[in-house]
């Protein structure tokens, strides 16, 4: 509703009555009721304490708590750093208050990483979220990078230059030397 709003350039005044209006089923019956309260003083109703009054209806404690939990075990795993930083983003959008600021909201996210890209990250000593997500790009494409060498380099016959590098080779005297 607030993307529509800056979009369509929707006066305060008007929010909350354009917001009720989208309203449907449970949520709508829920603003009927509330209009129907004697009690209650709906012009003095802003888009802020309609929004509070809305969360609170249909986002309670429990599932806030869950949400944090969920952002604060959330582990790339199998995914691209890309793939994991846009649900660690969707999840953030949603608990906001989990993190106090940028250095925080970048080490929850630097812990969740794969543990190759997380140690080369972390080693960077980064302070933003920016450029902890920009570094585990890196590192990712990077990997990617060894990876494709690894293959091309089997499929030449050659050992891999993790397995070769820093190894000398030793080989046994011949049985019959050359005369």
């Amino acid at each position: 509703m607030e993307k529509l709003f800056y979009d369509t350039f929707v006066e305060e005044r008007y929010r909350v009555w354009f917001a009720t209006h989208h309203l449907d089923c449970e949520a709508y019956r829920w603003w009927v009721d509330i209009c129907e309260d004697p009690r209650v003083d709906l012009p003095a109703i802003t888009w802020t304490r309609f929004k509070e009054l809305l969360l609170t209806t249909y986002f309670p404690q429990s599932a806030k708590r869950q949400m944090e939990r969920d952002l604060r075990n959330l582990r790339q795993g199998d995914k691209t750093v890309a793939e994991y930083e846009r649900e660690f983003s969707r999840l953030l959008h949603c608990v906001p208050f989990v993190v106090r600021d940028d250095e925080d909201r970048a080490r929850i996210f630097e812990v969740g990483l794969r543990p190759v890209i997380f140690r080369l990250v972390q080693a960077s000593n980064l302070s933003t979220y920016r450029e902890v997500v920009n570094r585990a790009l890196i590192v990712e494409k990077g990997e990617e990078i060894v990876k494709e060498r690894d293959v091309v380099d089997r499929s030449k016959g050659k050992r891999p230059a993790a397995e070769s590098s820093g190894q000398q080779s030793f080989r046994r005297p011949s049985k019959y030397p050359r005369g």
